[in-house]
C-alpha cells in the first residue's frame, strides 16, 4: 500500500527533526569526561560585550561600531589574582580552551577568554544574540595553506595582516577595559583582578596574536602560543621572502608546538621559521615539543566532538591526558612568572599516551 505524498514529506520532516535535534547532537557532541582541574578554588562564570567606539565593524554592512564579546572565569573567594586573557584560533569559540581556562581560575587566576567576533565559528552574546563566521574571512583561512608560489605567499601576508589588526585591536580594547573596570573597583570580577600581573595565551591565530600584543604593550608578564606562526613578527614581504622583526622580543614567551612544526620547517633548507629566528633572538624564550599530536590537540575539541576533530584532523595521542597535559604546563608557566614560584616545572619534550 503506498502512503500519499503529504505523509511521505510529513515523516522525511519529523525524521529530520529527531535527526537533528535527538540524535545527531549526540554523535556528534557525546557526553565526555571532563579533564581534571587541580586547583582548590570554587569557580565563577560570567559573560560580558563591550562596544569599542574607536573602530568600526569591517565585516559588516552596518555603520557599526565592534563589539566583542568576553568571557571570565574567576575565583568565588575574595582576594587579588593575576589575569590571563585567552585568544582563540581562526574558526574557534570562546570556549574552545574551556577546561585550560577552568584550570587557571580554579588556581587563582583571572580569565578572560575573548570571543573574536566574525572570526569565530559563532559567538553569543549575553543576550542570546549569535553571530557567525564571516563567510570571506572563513575562505582566506581555508586556502592560507595553499601553492606556496610567490604571488600565493604575497597574499597571505595581506590577510593575515588585515586579520592581526582586528585581533590585535579586540586584545588590545578588552585589556584598556578591563585596566579601567579594575580601578572603578566594578564587579566582583573586577574587584579580584591584580592588573600588575598579566599574561597572554592563545591558540593558533589566537597564539599569533598575543605574541604581537605583547610586544605592543609594557603591562605583559608572559605569553604563551599554542601552535600559532607569529604573523605578527612579519615586517614584510620582499623580494618572495618574509622579512622578520629584529628587535628581541621582549616578554618572556613560550612557544609550543606540535613536533609535525618541526618536521614541516625542515623541508624548508633555504628560509627559516619565524617562530625559531623569534626564539633565537629573543630575551626569555621557550619552546616546548608534543609528540604524536595534532593542531587541535591544544584545544578541548577532540574531546567535546572526537568525530569533528578527527575530521579536522587530531594526533594518535589520548586527548584527555593530552589537554590536562597542556593545562598544567600552562598553569605552571603562568605560575612562574605571574606568582614568583621558585622553580619553572614544564618539559621540553611531552610524550603522551596513545588512545
Amino acid at each position: 500500500m503506498r502512503m500519499k505524498k503529504r505523509n511521505i514529506v510529513l515523516l522525511i520532516i519529523v525524521a529530520f527533526i529527531v535527526l537533528s535535534v535527538f540524535i545527531i547532537p549526540k554523535v556528534l557532541f557525546p557526553k565526555y569526561e571532563a579533564p581534571k582541574v587541580t586547583g582548590k578554588h570554587e569557580v565563577c562564570v560570567t559573560v560580558d560585550i563591550w562596544e569599542d567606539e574607536t573602530r568600526k565593524e569591517i565585516y559588516s554592512d552596518e555603520d557599526e561600531n565592534r563589539s566583542v564579546t568576553v568571557k571570565f572565569w574567576y575565583p568565588k573567594e575574595e582576594g587579588s589574582y593575576p589575569l590571563v586573557v585567552f585568544s582563540h584560533g581562526a574558526t574557534g569559540m570562546i570556549d574552545s580552551n574551556y577546561s585550560t581556562c577552568m584550570e587557571l581560575a580554579s588556581n587563582g587566576y583571572v580569565v578572560a577568554s575573548i570571543g573574536h567576533t566574525y572570526q569565530a565559528i559563532v559567538v553569543e552574546d549575553v543576550d542570546g544574540k549569535k553571530t557567525f563566521i564571516d563567510g570571506e574571512f572563513c575562505k582566506q583561512v581555508m586556502t592560507d595553506n595553499g601553492s606556496d608560489t610567490p604571488e600565493h605567499e604575497r597574499a597571505v601576508y595581506e590577510n593575515s595582516q588585515k586579520w592581526m589588526e582586528v585581533r590585535t585591536g579586540d586584545v588590545n580594547f578588552v585589556l584598556d577595559t578591563i585596566i579601567e573596570k579594575c580601578k572603578a573597583q566594578e564587579a566582583d570580577v573586577f574587584q579580584r583582578i591584580n592588573p600588575d600581573r598579566i599574561g597572554l595565551f592563545g591558540h593558533s591565530l589566537g597564539g599569533a596574536t598575543v605574541v604581537a600584543v605583547g610586544r605592543q604593550r609594557d603591562d605583559i608578564d608572559a605569553v604563551i602560543d599554542l601552535e600559532g606562526t607569529m604573523l605578527g613578527e612579519y615586517m614584510g614581504y620582499e623580494n618572495d621572502e618574509y622579512v622578520f622583526k629584529h628587535e628581541s622580543y621582549p616578554v618572556p614567551l613560550l612557544d609550543v608546538n606540535s613536533s609535525t612544526v618541526y618536521e614541516e620547517a625542515s623541508k624548508y633548507e633555504d628560509r627559516e621559521y619565524v617562530n625559531f629566528y623569534v626564539g633565537r633572538n629573543a630575551k626569555d624564550f621557550h619552546d616546548v615539543i608534543f609528540h604524536d599530536v595534532s593542531h587541535l590537540n591544544f584545544t578541548d575539541l577532540p574531546l567535546v566532538s572526537p568525530i569533528i576533530a578527527k575530521m579536522l584532523g587530531t594526533g594518535d595521542a589520548d586527548a584527555k591526558e593530552c589537554i590536562e597535559t597542556v593545562n598544567d604546563m600552562v598553569r605552571q608557566y603562568f605560575d612562574y612568572y605571574l606568582k614568583d614560584t621558585e622553580e619553572l616545572l614544564i618539559e621540553e619534550e611531552y610524550f603522551i599516551s596513545s588512545k
